[in-house]
This record gives structure tokens, sequence and C-alpha cells, in this order.
């Protein structure tokens, strides 16, 4: 039979042993409070899958508009056409060097403060992204359905869309400030977004393309910068 007791800070004997067991246990087991406060921690986390979800909900919108083509266009016989996903990144590119362009000399347009380009970029990101569910819409419907419900549409598929993202009512109301023309930053991309189609009007023009007048016409530039350009590519059509 072995016997029980101390030897400095060595415990020895099986009654030692199974009250150390029995320590070590309790030390590894949390108090009640730390079950608690770890549940709630956890049920207040998003779940990895769920991100997951919003990011491939938001690639399979990005798919659809690479399908969608611009209807404008079809509806004035070229076909085939342009998609919204390639008429997307032409504006996001004009609109990153129009940007440029412009901090160089701000003030010269008028403006309070340099142009915010990562604002400008995401906002061309984002300003067709309502279409992968409505559909690109051409004038004539608009002018059929009415401009409020045409907007009140395509805010409640963005929310629908980006909702399930982290920040994704930051970027709902980035594309309601780009939708209400309601920054520098988003009429830049206003213009950026008309330019890129004249400039695709242009060159569907100079492929033998006729009955594109309505692209050109009734353009209000809110950039000094970007209406020199517009003047430079109509002077090319001639």
């Amino acid at each position: 039979m072995g016997s029980s007791g101390k030897h400095g800070d060595r415990i020895t004997g099986a009654g030692g042993s199974a009250a150390l067991t029995r320590d070590i246990a309790r030390a590894s087991q949390p108090e009640p409070s730390s079950i608690h406060r770890l549940t709630a921690c956890l049920l207040t986390q998003p779940s990895p899958m769920s991100n997951f979800a919003s990011l491939l909900t938001l690639l399979d919108h990005a798919t659809v508009l690479k399908r969608l083509p611009r209807t404008g266009w079809l509806l004035n016989g070229v076909a085939p056409c342009e998609s919204v996903a390639d008429h997307t990144c032409g504006v996001a590119l004009l609109a990153l060097g129009l940007a440029e362009q412009i901090n160089a000399g701000w003030q010269d347009e008028g403006l309070a403060r340099p142009l915010d380009v990562g604002r400008v970029i995401t906002l061309a990101v984002l300003h067709d992204l309502a279409e992968s569910v409505l559909t690109d819409l051409p004038k004539r419907s608009t002018a059929l359905i009415g401009s409020d419900a045409k907007h009140a549409a395509e805010a409640q598929a963005m929310q629908n869309v980006l909702a399930g993202l982290p920040n994704g009512r930051m970027y709902v109301d980035l594309w309601a400030e780009y939708d209400a023309a309601a920054t520098p930053e988003a009429r830049l991309v206003r213009d950026a977004d008309k330019l890129e189609m004249v400039h695709q009007a242009l060159h569907y023009e100079l492929a033998g393309h006729r009955n594109l007048d309505e692209f050109w016409d009734g353009h209000v530039w809110r950039y000094r910068l970007c209406e020199q350009v517009f003047e430079t590519l109509r002077l090319r059509r001639k």
C-alpha cells in the first residue's frame, strides 16, 4: 500500500494523484458566467458560411451583368452589342482617369476639395448593379413607368443584392448617392456614365452602324473636362 504525504512541493500516493486530477479538472472548466459570455459571443458573430453566401450572391449578380446586353444598342440595330458589365468596366476606368485629371487642378473645376478617387471608383462599380435584377431598361420603358418608379425599384434591388454583405447598408447608401448626384464624386460618375456611352456610340458608328443620334443628344455636363472630352469625340464623328 502506498502512503500519501508531501515531500516539499511533490504530491505522492494514489490519494494525492486523485486530488491533483480533480483540481486540474476543476481549473479547466469555465465558470457558468464565462460559458454564458462565450455563447453570447458566438451567437452574435456572423457565420463564415453566411458571408460566403453573400459573396456568392454578389458574384452571381456580376455574372448576370456579363450576360446582359445593353438594350439601347439592340433596339437601334446593334447586334451583338456590349454587355452591362462591359459598360461598367469602361465607366470605372474612365471615371478613374477623369478624377485624377480633375484632381491635378481641382480648383479650376470650382471644387472645394480634391475628389475622393476611391469613392469615385466604388460608385462607378456599383452604378448599374441593380440592372442584374431589373435588366437594362431603355429610355422608352422609363418614360412609360416613370422615373420615380424606376428609381424605387432600383433601390429595392440594391438592398436585396447587398443586404447580406458586411457594410452592405453603406454600399446601398453609396448607390443612392450616385442616383441622386448628391456629391462631386457622384456627379463625376454620372458624367463618366454618359461619356462612356458616347464613346461606344462613336465606335459602333465607325464600324458602320447608323441611327445612333439619340446617344449623342441632350447631355448636360457637370464638369468642364467632361464637356471637353465630349466635344473631342463629337469632332471625331464627322
